[in-house]
C-alpha cells in the first residue's frame, strides 16, 4: 500500500471530520490519530491539534459520550503527559505515557502494570508556537 503525506492543516481538518461517533472508516482514522499519528507529530503539532479540536462543538459533545474521544483527549492533553520508569525482569526503561483513570497508558490499548513502575514524573511538553 502506498504512503501519502499531508500537511498538518489537512490532518486537522480530517480529524474534525472524523470526530466520533462516525462510520467505521472514520473511526479507524480517529484511532490512528491516537496510536499512530501522535508519534509522528512534533510537540507543537500535538498541542495545536488538541487546542484546535477543543474549539469544535462536536468534539465537546463527543468527549462527553464517546470512549475513543476520551482516549484521544487523554493522549493529546499536554497537561496529562508523564514519564514512567519501569523495571521488568531486571531491565529498567523509561516511557512516555498518558494517564487514564489510575493507569499510565503507552497507547490506547497498552498500559504499564503498577507492579513494574519505579517512578512517575510529570512531563511538560515544550510549546513550539
Amino acid at each position: 500500500m502506498s504512503t501519502f503525506q499531508i500537511d498538518f492543516f489537512e490532518l486537522a481538518f480530517l480529524a474534525e471530520a472524523c470526530i466520533p461517533p462516525r462510520p467505521i472508516a472514520r473511526a479507524m482514522f480517529w484511532q490512528s490519530l491516537t496510536d499512530k499519528y501522535w508519534t509522528q507529530m512534533t510537540e507543537g503539532e500535538r498541542n495545536h491539534l488538541f487546542e484546535w479540536l477543543q474549539k469544535n462543538y462536536y468534539y465537546k459533545e463527543s468527549l462527553e459520550q464517546q470512549e475513543d474521544t476520551k482516549i484521544f483527549h487523554a493522549r493529546f492533553d499536554p497537561d496529562n503527559q508523564y514519564m514512567v520508569k519501569t523495571n521488568y525482569e531486571g531491565k529498567e526503561e523509561e516511557r512516555r505515557t498518558f494517564k487514564m483513570g489510575d493507569r499510565y497508558y503507552i497507547d490506547s490499548k497498552s498500559f504499564i502494570s503498577e507492579e513494574y513502575i519505579i517512578s512517575v514524573e510529570k512531563f511538560i511538553p515544550k510549546r513550539e508556537y
